[in-house]
């Protein structure tokens, strides 16, 4: 058969397999950015960061955003992402050089999953990471120039030192995750995991009689049952606290720590973290306040259809695991905890979509692999298929009418999902979007002059085509809402027209504000400001409205 040939020998030439995958994913990717769009405006923030870098050297000071946290407390949290990012926007036009090296970091981030699939003895490796170009939202968060790919890159690497106990390396991968990316702290759930996972299944293979199974029947007395408990709560504490256990914690640790206080923006970064970490990511104030969309949990029926594939393969590998689950090794137990926690982690923020789609697939591609070379399931599956045969594809009518149906079913979803992707990065934000009326503002404003916008992911673009003038909130409302909780009221009344009998005394004086800009989506506020003889309408587009503040 044309794909076992195929398969076999891209097996035995992993090294051009590897090869042939990057090319693959370059031009996949090239597709996919190919448009002067933008899909989230804190891209244009990203290259923006990266182009004051090659300009200016690290940026310290943020006076851009000045009734924020961020105004006193900024830190770069992408620093390495940014310093890479620098001579891609240097040498290219600035937008079209990030989405360049955004192409090429995204083609790394497979690549170093394919590696870790390699290394994993993983059987197909190539195949599962061509399957990854047909998971809709996943592919579409990697096609945002933001950091997730590296954080991504982190995070295969950070599995495969930590399955091999490499712990010099997973500590300078801890240290280098501090200084990439705001989330590095899940390298160190991800090692805790595997610390848990581990020791439970120590514990669990020192029953030897399979007394959970009598548990489960009915066939053990209360005293017995409460004494396996007793006994497996002490074999999974010894084996917790094993050296080489905490070897791998304190590798983990000392790279964060080292991470966090060799670092050019300490101690400052300590509280920044601390509202990064909590109060956005954990806290999180979407109840109270409006935050990014990126942040609120996907419906449930939109869950399970955006993540349909990762979870068909998923819930296949989940059944076979769960029949022969003594047969399989603590990797592949690990690489279930993963996929689960990521799940639960998905079901809060719709943003971790990209980490369920990949972990997904490692754990499906350990099982099935896994599953090949354990006799009892070949066994069985070949049973398994035998039924299927008799049932389903004995008359030869219902075999054609299963195969046209699958076909169908099969190219219609694997079509459909890449150019859905592609058109939701093509209906992304111009490159010259505000780009007019910021230059209005940089031609007629002085250095310095703040600027009251209408919303809070308008920053980014401005900042981006005007970095001489301040603003008022961006990246998220919390840093605003943290900083003074009256005055984000106020503000999102403006914006929402309402408080019109104080809008000139909350913009001018509470605001300090000498330029107003609003978007054309919000009619409410124009009205208002077009009906107050204290705002002077100086520049009209089919994007923005500018105002001089009397």
């Amino acid at each position: 058969m044309l794909f076992n040939r195929v398969n076999n020998w891209l097996t035995d030439n992993k090294a051009i397999a590897g090869l042939l995958l990057f090319l693959l994913c370059l031009t996949f990717f090239s597709w996919l950015e190919y448009a002067p769009t933008l899909s989230d405006p804190d891209s244009f923030y990203h290259i923006k960061v990266s182009q004051l870098i090659g300009e200016q050297g690290l940026v310290k000071d943020f006076p851009y955003l000045q009734f924020t946290t961020l105004k006193d407390g900024y830190i770069d949290h992408h620093l390495l992402y940014h310093l890479y990012l620098a001579p891609f926007v240097k040498f290219f036009p600035p937008l079209v050089g990030a989405k360049l090296g955004h192409i090429l970091l995204d083609s790394l981030a497979l690549l170093t999953l394919y590696f870790l699939l390699v290394k994993l003895k993983v059987r197909g490796p190539f195949w599962y990471i061509v399957f990854l170009f047909f998971v809709e939202p996943f592919v579409f968060r990697l096609g945002l120039v933001k950091a997730q790919p590296l954080s991504l890159i982190i995070l295969f690497l950070g599995v495969y030192l930590i399955t091999h106990r490499k712990y010099y390396l997973l500590t300078l991968l801890s240290f280098v995750y501090v200084w990439s990316y705001g989330g590095w702290f899940l390298i160190f759930i991800i090692t805790a995991l595997y610390v848990f996972i581990e020791s439970l299944n120590l514990a669990f293979s020192k029953n030897h009689d399979n007394w959970l199974s009598q548990v489960i029947n009915f066939k053990v007395k209360k005293t017995d049952f409460l004494g396996k408990v007793a006994r497996l709560s002490i074999n999974f504490i010894k084996s917790s606290f094993r050296i080489d256990n905490i070897k791998l914690l304190a590798s983990v640790l000392i790279g964060l720590v080292l991470g966090l206080v060799i670092n050019p923006y300490f101690p400052k970064n300590l509280e920044f973290y601390y509202v990064h970490i909590i109060k956005i990511a954990f806290v999180n104030y979407q109840s109270v306040i409006g935050v990014g969309s990126e942040w609120y949990p996907y419906r449930v029926s939109d869950f399970f259809i955006n993540s349909s594939l990762p979870f068909s393969i998923g819930f296949l590998a989940l059944i076979i695991f769960l029949n022969y689950h003594r047969k399989f090794t603590v990797t592949v137990k690990y690489a279930l905890a993963l996929f689960l926690v990521f799940i639960l982690a998905t079901l809060k923020s719709r943003r971790n979509i990209e980490y369920l789609a990949p972990f997904a697939v490692i754990f499906s591609a350990l099982t099935f692999s896994q599953a090949w070379s354990i006799s009892e399931i070949k066994n069985d599956f070949k049973e398994f298929k035998k039924v299927i045969k008799k049932v389903f594809l004995n008359d030869v009518y219902v075999k054609i009418a299963l195969t046209v149906f699958s076909v169908l079913v099969i190219a219609t979803l694997f079509y459909q999902m890449p150019y859905q992707a592609k058109k939701s990065l093509d209906n992304g934000f111009n490159f010259n979007y505000l780009k007019s009326a910021s230059q209005y503002l940089i031609a007629n404003s002085q250095p310095g002059d703040i600027v009251f916008h209408s919303d809070w992911d308008e920053f980014p673009m401005l900042f981006y085509h005007n970095s001489q003038n301040y603003y008022l909130v961006g990246l998220d409302p919390t840093f605003m809402y943290l900083f003074d909780q009256d005055l984000y009221h106020k503000w999102a009344d403006v914006t929402q027209g309402k408080r019109y009998k104080e809008i000139y005394d909350i913009i001018k004086n509470d605001f300090k504000a000498k330029y107003i800009i609003a978007t054309t989506d919000h009619r409410d506020m124009i009205r208002n400001l077009d009906n107050n003889f204290y705002f002077d309408k100086v520049y009209s587009d089919s994007e923005a409205i500018i105002y001089k503040i009397f």
